[in-house]
């Protein structure tokens, strides 16, 4: 399903296989501490670490997320002949855990599976009000104060799936459950031909 948050396309899947195997594979993964969280051990072991949807315990999940992204891939970028995930990742909120502001380098679309957790702790996309941004005047107060944001806010749903532009800042709330929140990161790009009318054209091959 497509949602738009200021005209910008948010798109939104819910995973018909088993979303308690799925939470249960997470929970048995080996994770590392983060300053505010918990993050996958695999991810940090740079340029030998796995990626995510390499596992095979994930192989019926990521098959289906593949799927997802062709249908994103037909409304947003139909000259490409496909989109590929270059990297995929886990994350874990303990209880009052959080996931501080950030956005994602180096890809086209982000994306998130929500594995577990509650609605009510949501994550948090922001743009910059144009009242306030880009402009002369320095802001009127604190800049942390919400109404220099469009706020986009999603629930936290076991077996959500999103696809999001990876430039928006966007943070995740506490965890208020007495258990821990699971997400799934990844990360996408074009892969084959690209071209724009049969002129500019670009061959990209994402292997990884």
């Amino acid at each position: 399903m497509k949602d738009t948050f200021l005209g910008i396309p948010f798109f939104r899947f819910y995973y018909p296989g088993d979303v308690e195997k799925v939470a249960y594979e997470l929970e048995n993964l080996k994770w590392k501490r983060n300053d505010f969280n918990w993050i996958w051990a695999g991810i940090n072991e740079r340029g030998t670490g796995e990626q995510l949807h390499d596992l095979p315990q994930f192989a019926d999940l990521f098959a289906w997320m593949n799927e997802c992204l062709e249908e994103v891939r037909k409304e947003i970028a139909p000259n490409a002949t496909s989109l590929k995930f270059v990297s995929s990742w886990a994350n874990k909120n303990d209880p009052t855990d959080y996931f501080f502001d950030h956005t994602h380098p180096n890809c086209f679309l982000s994306s998130n599976y929500y594995a577990s957790g509650l609605p009510q702790d949501k994550t948090v996309w922001l743009l910059p009000n144009p009242w306030y941004s880009n402009t002369n005047i320095s802001p009127f107060g604190d800049y942390t104060d919400p109404k220099y944001h469009l706020v986009h806010e999603e629930p936290t749903e076991a077996g959500k799936f999103i696809c999001f532009p990876p430039t928006i800042r966007h943070y995740a709330q506490p965890n208020t459950t007495n258990g821990p929140r699971m997400t799934i990161a990844a990360n996408a790009f074009p892969s084959g031909l690209i071209e724009s009318g049969g002129v500019s054209r670009m061959y990209v091959e994402v292997t990884k």
